[in-house]
């Protein structure tokens, strides 16, 4: 039994993850999702083998921060929770800030079943200070405590369980890496409409993400002053109007494109740039790296977290966080080489193929399971 606050039609990391694993473990076994009922769903239906129940919900979609919209409450998830976990033989959380001391205790003591967590996130930090706190302050009162009750742990990387879990508790971890559906992002995607659409033919440096503190645009922003090439910045935020400043500021050709679009037209987009790069200060994974990669395209990341397992010297770069000469210097490195581009394109290709499909992520729960549940 999985639990998330969200699932299939919405659709964020976590949701990708969930969704990806859960269908592939219903291939072999009986899978349930209980999570908060969107407008337009059933209160149960089955979905691709798997059975998904959704409890009544509201979904507060403007809240002060540090709090991320969208948050479910869901008046009855407990007593949906007794009901539908007398069966499970794992109950599994996939968002320890939703599910707290509450759940487990119902999942522990009540009925008695192993309990399972993945980490999606890593102990935030560098985020800004009242998020970095509030998350801390709950990891160290509640996450720790739920790590304890855990049978075992995934995290999305190495790094994001080193930072998170506790080190007396690394024997009943995992990485549980992400993935990346490479028939769909690959090399053999025309990035020409794109490029038609924003009425552009020459070099693009495309990055990925909500327009938040911890993505680090603002070092992008000036590492592509002076650079001939224009920056395509996708995503939405709060810092829309900030960062559009900045590259005005400081001389940056940027386009911000906050259009929501398909993960088919994600794909001509990553098809559209000469590189990728994403500059973050925080990330636990970097999916969109994989995707780019997926794509053929040479990418650029920074240390933090997760993303040095993501990129390798044979598919791009890496840099250290918050350093804008650092990333200049890739950016005109990569613009510069086109035979570069092209194998570290074809090196990341193969690396996404490889290593970041959701098979491996459906066989690695399955391998956890077996070694520390059944």
């Amino acid at each position: 039994m999985m639990l998330n606050p969200f699932y299939p039609p919405y659709f964020g990391g976590t949701e990708k993850h969930l969704y990806e694993v859960s269908r592939r473990l219903a291939r072999k076994h009986d899978v349930t999702v209980l999570t908060a009922r969107l407008p337009g769903t059933k209160h149960e239906s089955i979905e691709e083998g798997v059975r998904v129940v959704r409890t009544p919900a509201w979904v507060l979609k403007h809240l002060p921060r540090p709090l991320p919209p969208p948050l479910p409450v869901t008046p009855f998830s407990l007593f949906e929770l007794d009901r539908e976990a007398r069966d499970a033989d794992v109950v599994h959380i996939h968002n320890r800030f939703v599910y707290g001391s509450a759940d487990v205790a119902l999942i522990r003591k009540k009925l008695k079943k192993p309990l399972g967590l993945t980490l999606h996130n890593a102990r935030v930090q560098g985020v800004d200070f009242a998020t970095d706190s509030m998350a801390q302050f709950y990891d160290d009162v509640i996450g720790k405590k739920t790590m304890a009750e855990c049978a075992c742990i995934a995290g999305v990387s190495r790094a994001t369980i080193e930072t998170t879990v506790p080190r007396k508790m690394w024997g009943k971890t995992r990485v549980a890496y992400n993935g990346v559906d490479s028939r769909l992002f690959n090399p053999r995607v025309s990035g020409n409409e794109f490029r038609e659409e924003i009425g552009f033919d020459g070099a693009i440096v495309l990055t990925n993400g909500r327009l938040v503190k911890q993505k680090g645009f603002e070092y992008l922003i000036r590492a592509m002053a002076g650079v001939d090439a224009k920056l395509v910045i996708f995503g939405r935020g709060p810092l829309e109007s900030e960062l559009k400043a900045e590259a005005k500021r400081v001389g940056c050709d940027a386009l911000f494109y906050t259009k929501r679009v398909s993960d088919g037209k994600l794909a001509k987009m990553y098809a559209a740039c000469d590189v990728f790069a994403l500059p973050s200060v925080w990330e636990p994974f970097g999916m969109v790296l994989a995707e780019a990669m997926a794509c053929g395209k040479p990418v650029i990341g920074t240390d933090a977290g997760g993303i040095p397992e993501v990129v390798t010297r044979d598919c791009g770069f890496t840099v250290r966080k918050r350093s804008a000469a650092a990333l200049k210097e890739k950016v005109k490195t990569l613009l510069a080489d086109k035979g570069l581009r092209k194998r570290l394109g074809a090196g990341g290709r193969k690396r996404a193929v490889k290593k970041f499909n959701w098979d491996n992520t459906a066989k690695d729960y399955e391998k956890m399971y077996d070694e520390f549940v059944w």
